[in-house]
C-alpha cells in the first residue's frame, strides 16, 4: 500500500496518527458553522456526492450553490470517484479519492467530507480510515454496497464499524434496489454494532426502498438492537411526515442525494423544505432538517 498525505499531514498510509492528536469536528468547523451551536433552525443535508471523474455527478461548486439557494448550513458529500461499479466507474484509489474530496470541501463553503470506504479491496484498510478520521475533519463514513461491490451484511464491514464505535462517528449506508444494498442487509450489520449511528440513505432513485427502510428502522426501535436513522432522499413532504409518524422525528434526517435532480434539484428541495416547515411542528422540523444531523455528526454537544 502506497503512502498518501491528507491536507498538510503526510502520515496516513499505515494508520499513523498525527502528533497533534485526534481532530475535533466542532473545532474544525468553528468559524464556518458557529451558528450550528444549539440552533433549532440549522439546516443540514446528510446525503450528497461529488465526483469530478464520474459522469452525471454534479460539480462541487453546484452542490455549494444548491446549499446557498436552499439556505443550508452544510451538505455532507462523499467522492463518488471511489466507486468501483459499474464497469464505467472511475474506480479511483480510496485514499486518493478521499484526499480530493477533502480538498474540495476545504475550498468551498457549506461542504463537509464523508470518508468513502471500499471494503474488501486492496487499497482499503480500516487503519487508514481511522488515521484519516483522527487527523482530518471527515464527519462520517460512507458505505455504498451497490457501487463498491460488497454486500451490506458482509462481515468484512465489521472492523470498520467497530472503529466507528470507538471514534464516535456515524455510518452512511447507500441503500438501493440492488440486493446487496437493501435496508434489511444494512440492519443485519447494524445489529452487530448497536452503538454506531447508521443512516439509511436512499440512493439512485430507489423510492421503493423508502417503505422498507421505514419498517427496518421501526423494527430496530422495537427490538432496541440497532441505532438506525432514515434519510429523506427522493421522499415527498407527505412521505416524510409519514416517516416521522412511524419512527419519530428523532430518527429522521434530511438528505437529498444531491444533486440527483440535476438543475431542478435546488428548487425541488427548497419547495420540499418549505412544505415541511409549514406542516411539521417547529421542534420536529428542527430535528429533521438539521438538529439530528448536527448531533450525529458531532457538530453540537448533546443535551444531557
Amino acid at each position: 500500500m502506497s503512502a498518501h498525505s491528507y491536507g498538510n499531514s503526510a502520515h496516513l498510509a499505515a494508520g499513523c496518527r498525527p502528533p497533534g492528536g485526534p481532530v475535533s469536528i466542532r473545532k474544525a468547523y468553528r468559524g464556518r458553522y458557529d451558528g450550528l451551536a444549539e440552533s433549532v433552525s440549522v439546516l443540514i443535508d446528510v446525503h450528497g456526492h461529488i465526483g469530478p471523474s464520474t459522469p452525471g455527478v454534479a460539480p462541487p461548486g453546484e452542490v455549494s450553490r444548491y446549499a446557498d439557494i436552499c439556505g443550508l448550513d452544510l451538505v455532507v458529500v462523499s467522492n463518488r470517484d471511489a466507486a468501483s461499479e459499474p464497469f464505467t466507474a472511475a474506480n479511483v484509489d480510496e485514499a486518493d479519492a478521499n484526499l480530493a474530496g477533502l480538498v474540495v470541501c476545504k475550498s468551498l463553503k457549506h461542504l463537509a467530507a464523508s470518508y468513502w470506504v471500499r471494503p474488501g479491496r486492496v487499497d482499503s484498510h480500516v487503519l487508514c480510515m481511522v488515521g484519516a478520521l483522527e487527523s482530518e475533519p471527515f464527519v462520517a463514513v460512507t458505505f455504498s454496497p451497490a457501487t463498491g461491490g460488497f454486500d451490506a451484511s458482509d462481515a468484512v464491514l465489521d472492523p470498520y464499524l467497530a472503529a466507528l464505535s470507538k471514534l464516535g462517528r456515524p455510518a452512511l449506508f447507500c441503500v438501493s434496489a440492488d440486493q446487496r444494498a437493501s435496508p434489511t442487509k444494512v440492519y443485519q450489520t447494524a445489529r452487530r454494532h448497536p452503538d454506531v449511528p447508521v443512516i439509511l440513505c436512499i440512493c439512485d432513485g430507489a423510492t421503493a426502498q423508502l417503505a422498507v427502510a421505514i419498517e427496518v428502522v421501526r423494527e430496530a426501535l422495537g427490538r432496541q438492537d440497532a441505532n438506525l436513522y432514515l434519510d429523506t432522499s427522493y421522499a415527498t413532504a407527505t412521505e416524510i411526515r409519514q416517516a416521522v409518524d412511524a419512527v419519530g422525528p428523532e430518527r429522521v434526517v434530511y438528505g437529498s442525494d444531491a444533486l440527483s435532480y440535476g438543475a431542478r434539484h435546488p428548487d425541488r428541495q427548497r419547495q420540499l423544505l418549505d412544505a415541511l416547515r409549514n406542516s411539521l411542528p417547529p421542534e420536529q422540523f428542527g430535528q429533521v432538517a438539521g438538529g439530528n444531523a448536527a448531533r450525529l455528526l458531532g457538530l453540537i454537544k448533546e443535551n444531557r
